[in-house]
């Protein structure tokens, strides 16, 4: 028999082998034992514990059957996201939700035909649209206007790392940038009756009409993105821009990593360059995070050792510029820009060394706001990119686990993002 309860077998036999042992996901894994560890510890045995921040939720003293099952009755019928270790803000985000999903049934039900009336019709409404997207489709990025350093050779006459994701990139974006051109073209010439209104046409006529991105710029062609079709377009203009002043300029001081398709390879890329540099073994190399008060990516210093991005929101948390850590949310405050991150190449001793530091919360970094994803033929996630070490003061990382603070490469167009830390890095 042991002297004491073992917690900590608890808790792993529990979170790890009996629940845990049910699911793939790493991170699912990790949150079921950062909520089981408030259940399973030795405050449990206190009669002032509480399971949360609300009064009402604590372990009943000991007492009969009938008496539990009186404090049961007595708790609330809504729970407050806090019960679950969430934000109150999580209420806003799951409001929101229920509120798109109702308006999405809505969309779908409603006619496509106009009725009689003064204003336009719906194929004017898209013939209009599919003239203002065109207009505004950039040129196809060539080689030939490379700056020099963009594709700078190695000394085995090869290309530098990041010079061919950039040339990866760069097909990708045209191959998306001619199919946006020439089926817009298709369907402005389909409406006037010139070629046949293909179901593909169809489609994409149907999805313009209520501000969806048409399937055929979707996924394969393009990349993962919720945002409504206007939304969805500036955003595809400031990638392409993006890309092209790589072209022309030369590689960045820092990285916009959201706009990439394939932002893993960016950062296999960035440690290839410093294993070539170092003669160190590429899986022996990590990186390590360290987030600046720098706002303005333009001004972002040159880095030895990894590379500079930004772009990045942070969710279910807020953030100290100042302080350069992670904060609690401030109320109805859903999202924070966060500033430029740099991306410090390590060696696999330094890494032991510094994940063993406390302070340090390890942050998911996600795509889109799905958080999901499926296993693609590169072995690499749809959805999920990498983890980023943020500075915490919490003691327990489970904490921030339980808020479900991940990062995004973008939002979905209608969320409220707080600046207010920006513009304090500004000044």
């Amino acid at each position: 028999s042991q002297a004491g309860v073992p917690w900590v077998t608890l808790n792993y036999i529990i979170a790890e082998v009996n629940y845990g042992g049910r699911v793939t996901d790493d991170k699912d894994v990790r949150l079921i034992s950062a909520f089981l560890h408030r259940y399973f510890n030795e405050e449990l045995l206190d009669d002032e514990y509480k399971l949360s921040p609300m009064e009402a939720y604590y372990a009943p003293k000991e007492g009969s059957l009938e008496e539990v099952r009186e404090y049961i009755r007595g708790l609330p019928m809504d729970e407050d996201p806090q019960v679950y270790g969430l934000h109150s803000n999580a209420q806003i985000t799951a409001q929101a939700q229920a509120a798109r999903q109702f308006l999405d049934t809505v969309i779908s039900v409603q006619p496509r035909m106009s009725s009689g009336g003064g204003g336009k019709k719906p194929e004017d409404l898209v013939t209009d649209m599919a003239a203002g997207f065109l207009e505004r489709v950039p040129e196809l990025m060539k080689k030939k206007d490379a700056h020099p350093e963009t594709y700078k050779k190695t000394p085995d006459g090869g290309i530098v790392s990041l010079g061919v994701f950039h040339s990866q990139e760069m097909d990708r974006f045209n191959a998306l940038v001619s199919r946006v051109k020439s089926t817009l073209v298709t369907l402005g010439q389909a409406i006037k009756g010139l070629v046949v209104m293909s179901a593909q046409l169809e489609e994409m006529y149907n999805s313009l009409l209520i501000q969806r991105v048409p399937p055929v710029w979707g996924e394969p062609v393009s990349y993962p993105c919720l945002k409504p079709l206007n939304s969805w377009f500036e955003d595809f203009l400031q990638r392409v821009e993006f890309v092209t002043l790589w072209l022309h300029d030369g590689p960045p001081r820092s990285y916009w990593v959201s706009c990439f398709y394939f932002p893993q390879g960016f950062m296999t890329c960035s440690k290839q360059v410093h294993a070539r540099k170092t003669k160190i073994p590429i899986d022996a190399l990590g990186f390590w995070t360290e987030p600046t008060e720098i706002a303005d990516y333009k001004q972002a210093p040159a880095q030895e050792a990894g590379q500079n991005v930004h772009g990045l929101f942070v969710q279910g948390c807020g953030w100290s510029v100042s302080r350069r850590e992670m904060e609690e949310s401030e109320k109805a405050v859903l999202f924070v820009q966060l500033p430029v991150i740099y991306m410090r190449v390590v060696d696999r001793e330094t890494m032991e060394k510094l994940t063993k530091d406390p302070g340090r919360y390890s942050c998911p970094l996600y795509k889109t706001s799905a958080r999901k994803g499926t296993l693609s033929t590169t072995g690499h996630s749809t959805n999920f990119v990498a983890y980023f070490q943020l500075p915490s003061v919490e003691q327990d990382q489970g904490h921030w686990v339980r808020r479900g603070v991940a990062l995004l490469c973008m939002l979905d167009d209608d969320e409220r993002v707080h600046a207010d830390s920006l513009v304090l890095a500004r000044a």
